[in-house]
Order: structure tokens, then sequence, then C-alpha cells
């Protein structure tokens, strides 16, 4: 269990062959529950608030199964592994403009989040393992959207959805205390957001690759990675007032680079990564501000330049033999830059500086947003496998 499937945000990178804390030998089942957040904040240039968030709380469960490599070699990687984990739960949106005018949108709505992911290691020998993994993190919403009027009158429904899909396949060969893996990546980035006034809709596919290095000594684990995926993405777009459908391809990139360092305390183990997310979309279609709803049906077309700092920590003591307790935290900030452009060259382009966060608080957490949290709990239920006569 980590925070890859229990994260509000669809489009950061997960953990598809790495761990944070390596799985118990043996056969195992893990539950746990989670409450997240995914937020955007734009200030317009006369000083209102433009704010937009997405709360799922999940349920998750899986099973598996993993043996250790050798005594000596590798950093805790297990030698061979199978693992299945879904995480599914409700979510809600809420967008508004502060303070309320009558020109403000506001929008709220309900939806929900559908993870999944699978993991198969096989070895070679001792030092070699082949690894596979895919993952889908899955979210759509029914929105009503109200535009320029009085609170709580309708002007439209919106249905949004985003998609992230990742298929992996690598190579993974240990040393004493050291491990290296390289694996070569799809990834499926979707995304539509569908309003009376406006309809865009996103797909297609990105190649890349992963790089990962982990070292252990005695009670001490270091680790990092590097990912890239780009390539090209389908656009199919149309607004009002006539409708006139526009397709086109525009470019893409997904980007994470990760270091994380863990420690083993008595019957504790504890795991704190930081990871630096970059990408570049050309769509919008979580946690959409009123300000964009506004220009999409006006004729603009969105590119997304996002930049994110998350912070995880992953914490397990084991109570019993085969039973441990784990706690996850993550939290986040960040930026996104994005660009406006009217294909009909009527529109001048337009630039919107976003701030990855939310609007509460006070003082300076109002003036940097409050960050984006992840807080789960769950537990692990483990069967050793017997060996010998």
């Amino acid at each position: 269990m980590g925070n890859d499937l229990l994260s509000a945000c669809v489009f950061c990178a997960g953990l598809l062959f790495g761990t944070n804390l390596p799985p118990p030998p043996g056969y195992h089942v893990e539950a746990g529950f989670s409450y997240a957040t995914a937020a955007r904040r734009y200030q317009s240039p006369d000083g209102r608030d433009d704010a937009s968030d997405v709360t799922p709380k999940f349920v998750l469960v899986g099973f598996g199964g993993a043996r250790p490599a050798a005594e000596g070699l590798g950093a805790g990687t297990p030698e061979a592994e199978w693992r299945a984990r879904v995480a599914l739960g409700p979510s809600h949106d809420e967008q508004e403009q502060t303070p309320f005018a009558i020109t403000n949108t506001n929008a709220t709505g309900t939806g929900r989040f559908e993870n999944y992911a699978i993991v198969l290691r096989h070895p070679f020998s001792a030092r070699d393992s082949v690894e596979t993994a895919a993952s889908r993190r899955f979210q759509t919403s029914t929105d009503q959207i109200d535009i320029g009027q009085e609170r709580y009158v309708l002007s439209e429904t919106r249905v949004l959805s985003a998609e992230r899909v990742d298929v992996g396949v690598g190579w993974r060969h240990r040393w004493p205390g050291f491990e290296a893996a390289f694996s070569a990546r799809y990834v499926r980035p979707n995304g539509s957001n569908a309003t009376a006034g406006a309809f865009q809709i996103t797909q297609g596919h990105l190649w890349g690759g992963v790089a990962e290095a982990r070292a252990r000594w005695k009670q001490w684990t270091v680790s990092t990675s590097a990912e890239y995926a780009g390539g090209s993405l389908s656009v199919h777009e149309e607004n009002r007032p006539a409708f006139a459908p526009r397709d086109f391809n525009s470019t893409a990139t997904l980007e994470a680079y990760r270091l994380g360092f863990g420690i083993v305390i008595g019957k504790r183990d504890f795991f704190l990564q930081g990871s630096y997310d970059r990408s570049r979309l050309p769509f919008v279609s979580l946690a959409v501000l009123g300000t964009e709803v506004s220009a999409f049906e006006s004729g603009y077309h969105p590119d997304s330049r996002s930049r994110v700092l998350l912070l995880d920590l992953t914490a397990r003591h084991e109570f019993a033999p085969g039973f441990c307790f784990k706690l996850l935290l993550r939290t986040s900030f960040g930026d996104e830059t994005l660009t406006l452009t009217d294909a009909s060259g009527v529109l001048p382009t337009r630039q919107l500086d976003i701030k990855r966060s939310g609007l509460f608080g006070s003082g300076l957490s109002r003036a940097l947003g409050s960050p984006e949290v992840t807080l789960g709990f769950g537990v692990e239920l483990s069967l050793p496998v017997r060996t010998g006569s």
C-alpha cells in the first residue's frame, strides 16, 4: 500500500516497480482507507481568488506474495513477487471565486476514483529479475455550475474525466547491498471536459523509460529514481456558438525525479521520500477553475505546464508476527503555468499563473495556499511460506 493509489493527483507519477517499504515475505493481504485533496488556485488581476479542489476518500484492498532476495544481495526489493491492489472511493468537487460577485463562476459536484495496480516480478538468478507492472488511475465527476448569476442558480452541468494508464517492463540487477533497475514505459494520459458551451477530449500514447537505484547499509536504505515519458496527444475541441470541431496533435510530457531515505528501528520501519513531478498536458480536467470555464467556452485551447514537489512519509509498526499497522502521509506544493491560445487568432493569448494549492487559512498560509494532503491508515497481514521438510 502506497500513496500512488491513494493520492488525488491522477497525473502524478506512481511507484510502478519501486517500493518504499518492502512487502513481508510470504503471502500477505492489506486493507486501508485514506482522505486526499488536489487543489488549484488563481488570483485574477482584479484581486479575486479562484480556487478549485477535488477530495476523494479511498478504501484500498490488496493481496500478493513475495520471496526476499538472497541474504546480503540487493536493497530490499523482493527477488520474486506478485501483487494486486485496488483503491476505490467517492469524491467531491468544489470551486468558488471570492469575494462573491454576480459575475463569478461557482461549481460543486460529486464523482468517483477507480485506481488499480498489479506487479509481477520473476527471478532468472539470485541477482537478476524481470519486472512487469501496470496501473490505472481514473477519476470522473459531474458538476453543477453557476455562471454570472446569484448563488444556487443552475447555469449548466459539466462532466469531467481524468485518466492515467502506465505499463512497464524492466530488468533489476542486485549486488551486495545495492540494486539497479531499468524499464521501458508506456503511458496513456486522457482527459475530457464537457459543458453546455464547450467540449474537449484528449487521448493518445506516450513512451519513455525509468532508471532506479537503491542501496542498503545496516538499518538504512537510500533510493533514487528518474522517469520520463513524452510524445503527442490527439486533441478534439469545440465551443459555442457554432461548435465547429477542431482536431490537432499537441506535445505532452510527464517527468518525475525521486530521492528517498528509509530506516528500521526495532519493529518499526520509516521511509521518507521527496519527488519533483513535472508535466506538460494539452488539457485541464481536474479541479477546473471558473476562469477556465469562461475561457474554454470562448474558444481558448489550454496548454498546462505544472511543477509539483511532493513529500511522502510511510511508517509501519509490527504489533505481532504477521500483523502490521501502516501510516501514510503526503503533502505537496507547486505551481502551474496555463497558456491559453485561440485557434482562430482573434482572441489574444493569455497566461494564468496557478498555484497547486487551495485557498484556506490566513496570513502566510493564505498567500501560499493550503497544501495538498493525503492521509491514510492500513493494516497488513502476512503468512510466511514454509520451506524445507
